[in-house]
């Protein structure tokens, strides 16, 4: 008669033997980013682009708000859950390579049926039980490392939300400078044709003016007027913006809401030229193309795990059982027992299930590939649109600066000719029509390079590395 522990053996050779036979599909390639180049066309700067770029518009206010925006926000602390969530699944990764021990006891009473005797038969069991896997084909070692690539990009999207907090903080910042000072150049102005249209009717009464003069300033006057409350109410929506975005109530009551809302400033600039860095580095600074490469890394090591159930699976257990029971004895040789050996599992002979996951492993695999080629293009395209777009919008400034000069002394012009009687009243609001499109067009031309130049910084990636962003917030506390 054959041994019991030959035939064990004999049927883990004959598994291990057909798993061999098995054939193993190719793994997906991951193909090369496209060629960035050396340089951006726009010709910003080569230099690193700063981790704290909102200090270079040299505007405290904008530095504490981007501050409290990263220290207090509800996005990014539900990010950093999402941090420890996906450390904790790698911690539990890891344990698959690791001894498992568990342990079972319970407790039984019984009356055998048909008994005559009022003794009740009581026992007692036990069990402790102790395994781990061997891993022969580098299942658990791949999907260990499938936990590794899911960290690490669940890091990179709460750096992606931190750099899309810090500019959409700098840019409700900038539209609400912007706004007051549209509000403040309509004030003015408002302000000026108020003294033209009193003029107006001085002249008027003195039969040195005509009435259709008159209501040409009335409504010149009233329609400036008008304008008003529009960007009153743009700088209202800024102010709630930057409000939601530092955890604050948007209500009047709130002490950053009553500091914005009492001390109007100037629409930030930047104090040096933009460092753009090279398109090679936005490759490694984005957080979206980081994300994308632990992507691939994830679904590659995922391919290899499904990979790996065309082999067997060895485990190893052990397992030691107490039984007591009420017949005087506690604990005898013949209550404890314990058995130990490896064991063999496998999805074979019939693998048509194992290939069809790695067709499926296989398919995302190439998905995220794909993915990841259009986040690359995507990128470049972003980065170089933003730095072409604030690269036009500053030439403007020059220009745009040039005519409000032009306009104020057109201004003084009209006026003198008009109080000379040169001229009629028509060429003083033309005049002044001018000088408000003049200095609005500009007002909303700085807002703009300012607003262009976060987008600029947005596109680069702003913020390198979540380790800096971790220093960065710790300095915050």
């Amino acid at each position: 008669m054959v041994p019991r522990y030959a035939r064990l053996s004999g049927a883990a050779a004959l598994a291990l033997i057909m798993a061999g036979c098995a054939s193993v599909p190719e793994r997906p390639v991951a193909e090369a980013p496209p060629a960035a180049g050396d340089a951006f066309r726009a010709g910003a700067s080569a230099e690193a682009v700063s981790a704290d770029w909102w200090t270079g518009f040299n505007d405290p206010v904008l530095a504490g708000l981007v501050d409290a925006s990263l220290e207090a926000s509800p996005a990014l602390r539900a990010a950093d859950f999402s941090v420890a969530e996906a450390e904790a699944a790698l911690r539990l990764a890891l344990l698959g390579a690791s001894p498992t021990a568990s342990s079972r006891a319970g407790i039984t009473a019984a009356r055998p049926t048909g008994s005559t005797a009022d003794r009740i038969n009581v026992s007692a069991t036990g069990t402790l039980a102790a395994s781990w896997e061997f891993d022969a084909f580098g299942r658990i070692a791949a999907l260990v490392e499938a936990a590794r690539f899911d960290t690490a990009a669940s890091r990179e999207l709460r750096r992606d939300i931190a750099v899309t907090l810090a500019s959409e903080t700098a840019l409700a910042y900038i539209n609400l400078r912007g706004a007051e000072a549209r509000l403040e150049v309509g004030r003015r102005n408002a302000e000026t044709q108020m003294e033209g249209l009193e003029l107006v009717r001085t002249l008027v009464d003195n039969g040195r003016a005509t009435q259709l003069d008159l209501e040409q300033a009335e409504t010149q006057y009233r329609t400036t007027l008008a304008s008003l409350p529009v960007y009153e109410a743009d700088r209202e929506a800024a102010i709630s913006r930057l409000a939601a975005l530092t955890a604050a109530p948007a209500s009047a009551a709130d002490p950053l809401v009553q500091q914005l809302a009492a001390t109007p400033g100037l629409i930030p600039s930047l104090s040096a030229p933009l460092s753009a860095g090279t398109p090679e580095e936005l490759l490694r600074r984005r957080p979206d193309i980081r994300i994308a490469e632990a992507q691939i890394g994830a679904a590659l090591a995922l391919g290899d795990a499904a990979r790996a159930d065309l082999f067997p699976r060895i485990t190893l257990n052990a397992n030691l059982l107490g039984l007591v029971r009420n017949t005087g004895v506690a604990l005898s040789d013949e209550s404890i027992g314990f058995d130990f050996g490896p064991a063999i599992s496998w999805a074979g002979p019939d693998l048509r299930g194992v290939y069809a996951g790695i067709d499926v492993a296989d398919a995302r695999t190439g998905r995220v590939i794909a993915n990841y080629q259009s986040t690359v293009l995507d990128a470049l395209a972003d980065a170089e649109t933003a730095l072409t777009n604030l690269a036009s919008e500053t030439r403007r400034t020059t220009d745009l600066e040039a005519a409000l000069a032009s306009a104020r002394r057109a201004h003084d012009l009209a006026r003198l000719r008009y109080q000379e009687g040169l001229d009629s009243y028509l060429n003083v609001l033309d005049a002044q029509r001018s000088l408000l499109d003049a200095e609005d067009r500009l007002a909303v031309n700085r807002a703009e390079t300012a607003r262009r130049a976060v987008r600029a910084y947005r596109s680069l990636g702003g913020i390198w590395t979540d380790e800096e962003l971790a220093a960065f917030r710790a300095g915050l506390g």
